[in-house]
């Protein structure tokens, strides 16, 4: 028994599998348990229509189109609905351990690789979005090829890799703006690197990263139209010291809340990454002195790149896209437990980092983001005198579009800067209430827990209406869900 359990244990492959399967089912527990929420609707939203309604679309969106054409044709041949949608990133996931496995073992090797799985299934923050129906997961994908084919391609100079590096920076400049960035700056880590160390592989490389460029000028045009969406309005905050300290916090916290089991281990994991970069200027850590700063540059490179952005243009520095390139912060910690020989101690600290990371990303994976099927049933069966909604938020707006059904409810909304709404033709647009509503008329407002969003337009209906009541509809799916207000109004007139 010893001699089989020894040799499962040197055979990589089978601890590999041993951790690939249950892992394949952690990232699919709850998939379908809260509704599908705004940004998901919207994603739902951007796949309906042909082709060149399908182009036309991202003039109202702020994304390259690769990860709406790989979800198309993913839900053209399993169907299109909440699973789908979401099994389509938790895919993502997957095939990033899949490619910090079989190609990280060129970075780590066979046990590092198995190491730096481990520490990815620990980042709560990719459990979170492998759940949600958005291009984040299939992001962190690109930029984790990024990172180890610049690597690869560093320490071998052959073509087969740099041809691998060009594939995986065109996907990042497609997926996800900040994967665009996370790839600039590795490859830019790549060519200085090569010059300072009079690698002749700089003009191979020079060349790779121009057609890198070239590769992306099909897209300039909708590039631009997107980039003055932008300046003309965005819902990113100011650049401010919480909002960039959230950029370091999120990947290891619950999502929208912290407790005691994620501060243990964002302190735990910071606490080793300093002690790795520190051991990095040592011999005992040479071997990995690359990998290690490479991985810190991307990571801290691509934060100041938007942080420059944020301060000189229109603030983009938002949490929430750290994940586009989280998996980076695995790779400390899976450089330390390999150089580190003391197993018991390497083992302790393994298993405290794995139980933190799935105890936490258990915990959002029962978050509810919103009653929205709930607050339509709720209000068609106890206001059936209401048949209009009007919304303040998109918040609201896509997701109770969403799940409306045969309640005979029909949606409005007030134009607002910088609104998704457009992609939803059931929602029907105005300026003023007056428009849509005749005195005398009952109608409802909706409003998602206290969000003090276009609150100008919610002062604007209560002073020219009657205001009969304020009800509340509770998330049931949890304990403590989120709350959408209900205000029932009878118009007035201007």
């Amino acid at each position: 028994m010893k001699k089989i359990f020894s040799r499962l244990t040197r055979n990589t492959s089978y601890l590999f599998l041993l951790l690939f399967v249950p892992a394949t089912g952690f990232y699919l527990f709850h998939i379908g348990f809260s509704d599908l929420w705004s940004d998901e609707v919207y994603t739902k939203a951007m796949l309906e229509g042909s082709l060149p309604d399908f182009y036309e679309k991202f003039r109202n969106d702020l994304h390259p189109p690769l990860y709406y054409l790989g979800l198309r044709l993913f839900t053209t041949l399993f169907g299109i609905n909440p699973i789908t949608l979401r099994l389509f990133s938790v895919l993502g996931v997957l095939s990033t351990l899949l490619l910090g496995y079989f190609t990280g073992q060129r970075v780590f090797g066979k046990q590092g690789a198995l190491y730096f799985c481990l520490m990815l299934i620990s980042i709560p923050m990719l459990a979170v979005y492998s759940h949600q129906a958005r291009m984040y997961t299939w992001a962190a994908f690109s930029v984790t090829g990024v990172f180890i084919y610049s690597y690869v391609f560093l320490t071998t100079g052959k073509n087969r890799d740099l041809a691998l590096l060009l594939a995986f920076t065109v996907m990042a400049m497609y997926i996800h703006y900040y994967s665009m960035v996370a790839a600039f700056v590795a490859n830019a880590f790549v060519f200085l690197y090569l010059l300072l160390t009079r690698n002749r592989n700089w003009l191979r490389h020079g060349i790779s990263s121009l057609l890198a460029v070239l590769l992306f000028l099909p897209w300039i045009f909708m590039f631009i139209v997107q980039f003055k969406k932008v300046q003309h309005a965005f819902w990113a905050p100011e650049v401010n010291l919480q909002t960039i300290l959230s950029c370091f916090t999120i990947p290891f916290t619950e999502q929208f809340w912290t407790t005691g089991y994620s501060t243990i281990l964002m302190i735990l994991m910071y606490c080793l990454m300093i002690f790795t970069f520190s051991g990095s200027f040592t011999k005992h850590f040479s071997e990995y002195r690359l990998v290690l700063w490479l991985s810190l540059a991307v990571f801290l490179g691509t934060l100041l790149v938007v942080l420059l952005i944020s301060l000189f243009s229109q603030p983009i520095l938002f949490s929430r896209y750290v994940v586009t390139m989280v998996p980076l912060l695995a790779v400390p910690p899976a450089v330390l437990f390999t150089v580190m020989k003391r197993k018991w101690l390497k083992m302790i600290n393994m298993a405290v980092i794995l139980f933190l990371g799935i105890r936490i990303s258990l915990s959002t994976f029962r978050f509810s983001y919103g009653p929205y099927q709930q607050a339509v049933e709720y209000i068609a069966t106890h206001y059936p005198e209401i048949n209009k909604v009007l919304h303040l938020t998109e918040i609201t707006a896509g997701p109770m579009v969403e799940y409306n059904g045969k309640s005979g409810l029909s949606h409005y909304w007030l134009k607002a800067e910088m609104s998704n709404v457009d992609a939803f033709p059931e929602i029907h647009q105005y300026t003023q209430p007056g428009e849509f509503l005749e005195p005398g008329e009952t109608f409802c407002v909706v409003r998602f827990n206290n969000l003090e969003l276009n609150t100008e337009n919610l002062e604007l209906v209560l002073s020219e209406s009657e205001h009969l009541k304020t009800d509340t509809v509770f998330d049931n799916k949890v304990e403590y869900g989120n709350i959408i207000q209900v205000y029932l109004l009878k118009y007035s007139g201007k």
